[in-house]
């Protein structure tokens, strides 16, 4: 820039020396100014705009113009969440905005998604940018109509800012407080034009993600209410919007909606006045279930008053497998593809039965003992109480008890006279690996019942444990199973979840601990020392505990990885620890 400062002096050198037009080339020499200094201080954040803009123009051009035009919505919607983020409310200009806006809706309206979503997207776009109009090329007759609704809505102050009364089709006052875990009495009189045969208010709680939806009940000529169950009542506010359905189970009546909504704080003392439904009684609340997991065997969920409520009204609302547009239409609440899904079903969200492999190797902890491979004579029983049997590395038993080599098992040496036949000290070692295949029943959305059927392998190869008894003789695993499945819903949607079980039944628990035997010369066996196996025993009755994590990477297929303790017992008393792994596939 030095060269350009120095032609600038120069042009004002110039001027007062010889030019006999100084104001003429002062105006010059002021352009040349500005615009120098323009390109010098230009901001790197209008540049870093620039680019925001670029990026989300073309993810814009690629969600519409190649995956909404393929039909796949949700790499579509994913590009133009890409760009709305990036825009945030002020790198791009409000047209780009307000069109990301709207083709989002388009995209939530083509996919047959939550009709309401896309209308508030709609009154988002026209809100930024109040020329907003469809797109020519996509619209359709289900465009126009969300489009039109949220015009309606804008024209008529429906979604004003927070701090405003919601408007729309009913006469309605929400309730200035309620106590937590009390149910909020929700009345209003239907003021509009055009009949409606039901209602519904859909309500979101502190902390709640998604919207939940419950029935109005007719009260009176025009009135409808009900009472927002109490689980979902917790300090902070609760929000809730109004819906009113035609005949045809069409939603043609709104009060507030999700961008304004009805809002009611909660408060954690009793009030003085308790709000409750026209000649109804103020509801109670419910009980305090403190951190009690959902579906927990023994857990309190709610007093039997408000379970007693909460069942006396069955949903209303087309069946599963007929058409539509919005979730709200829906018996179920739920509208996947343009069809309602079967009220039962999503009463029974989760798989019912979950059928998989799973696997694990335990670590056995084993107890110090003598004598471990000799033999009482007579009788050809060991003399360890500790159930320990000796085997070759061929894998036949040793000593033999076969009665012509009997001076194999006279030759071992006692320990007291200086033999290694013993487990000393005793420890943990690797013990058996187990292959199962699973097979368990959803009683809920969180709880498993079911059972384990496997191989165990890397056992006991000799014969003469089971010839004593003191040995389950079927190389099998043989469980039943109760799991638990932390997290709301937790076996039908997608994601990680810690989960608790235990278990008992009957299998094999075999430890291999090697040993070295000194065998005494006078014997005349040629050998003084031999190593050979000395297996420890245990089991087969067996109880299990457990946990781990669970991650369904759909809600039809999980993987599990987690650890067990076993505990054995009956032969002999045995410790062990296990990693175990599976996966698991519902129906």
């Amino acid at each position: 820039m030095p060269g350009l400062a120095e032609s600038v002096g120069n042009l004002g050198r110039n001027r007062f020396v010889s030019s006999p037009t100084g104001p003429r080339h002062l105006l010059g020499v002021a352009l040349l100014l500005a615009t120098s200094f323009a390109l010098f201080f230009s901001s790197p954040t209008a540049r870093a705009q620039g680019r925001v803009e670029t990026d989300a123009r073309a993810l814009q051009k690629k969600a519409m113009g190649e995956d909404y035009l393929a039909t796949d919505f949700a790499y579509a919607q994913e590009k133009l969440e890409k760009a709305i983020t990036m825009c945030g409310t002020a790198k791009c200009p409000p047209q780009l905005r307000s069109s990301l806006k709207r083709d989002l809706a388009v995209i939530q309206i083509g996919a047959r998604a939550d009709r309401e979503e896309a209308i508030a997207n709609f009154i988002e776009a026209i809100k930024i940018d109040s020329s907003a109009a469809l797109d020519p090329d996509v619209k359709t007759k289900d465009l126009e109509q969300a489009f039109a609704e949220a015009k309606k809505r804008v024209a008529t102050n429906a979604t004003r800012s927070p701090g405003h009364s919601p408007q729309g089709d009913f006469t309605h006052a929400p309730v200035a407080a309620q106590q937590e875990r009390t149910p909020i009495p929700v009345y209003a009189e239907y003021a509009g034009e055009e009949p409606i045969v039901k209602a519904k208010v859909r309500y979101r709680g502190f902390g709640m993600t998604e919207w939940k939806a419950a029935e109005l009940q007719k009260i009176g000529e025009n009135g409808w209410g009900a009472e927002l169950p109490c689980a979902d009542v917790l300090q902070g506010t609760t929000e809730y919007y109004l819906l009113g359905f035609n005949e045809d189970n069409d939603p043609v009546a709104i009060g507030g909606d999700r961008v304004n909504p009805y809002r009611v704080p909660i408060k954690k003392e009793k009030l003085a006045e308790p709000p409750h439904l026209p000649n109804a009684p103020p509801p109670t609340q419910c009980e305090d279930t403190g951190d009690c997991p959902p579906n927990f065997p023994g857990c309190v969920k709610a007093s039997a008053r408000a379970a007693a409520d909460a069942s006396k009204v069955e949903p209303v609302g087309k069946e599963g497998g007929e058409f539509c547009e919005d979730a709200s239409e829906c018996k179920s609440n739920q509208c996947v593809n343009a069809r309602c899904v079967d009220y039962q079903r999503r009463m029974n969200k989760a798989p019912r039965i979950w059928v998989g492999v799973a696997g694990a190797l335990d670590y056995s902890f084993v107890p110090s003992a003598d004598d471990v491979c000799k033999l009482r004579t007579p009788g050809a029983t060991p003399v360890n109480d500790a159930n320990y049997y000796c085997t070759r590395s061929d894998g036949s038993d040793y000593p033999s008890r076969d009665p012509g080599m009997a001076a194999e098992n006279d030759s071992i040496r006692l320990s007291r006279e200086g033999g290694r036949d013993r487990i000393a000290p005793g420890g943990g070692t690797l013990g058996n690996i187990r292959v199962m295949l699973t097979v368990d029943w959803a009683i809920n959305d969180n709880v498993l019942l079911g059972a384990r059927l496997g191989l165990v392998l890397n056992n006991y190869p000799g014969s003469e444990a089971e010839v004593d008894g003191k040995r389950f003789a079927m190389p099998v695993h043989l469980e039943a199973r109760a799991t638990y499945v932390f997290g709301k819903d937790a076996l039908a949607k997608k994601g990680f979840a810690p989960y608790v079980f235990g278990g008992a039944g009957l299998a094999q628990f075999e430890t291999r601990m090697p040993v070295r035997v000194v065998e005494d010369p006078r014997a005349g066996t040629g050998r003084t020392e031999r190593d050979v196996d000395a297996w420890r025993i245990a089991g087969p009755a067996f109880v299990a505990i457990g946990g781990g994590a669970r991650y369904a990477v759909t809600p039809r297929f999980a993987l599990m990885a987690g650890a067990r303790v076993n505990l054995a017992f009956i032969h002999a008393f045995a410790s062990s620890v296990a990693p175990e792994i599976g996966g698991q596939i519902g129906f």
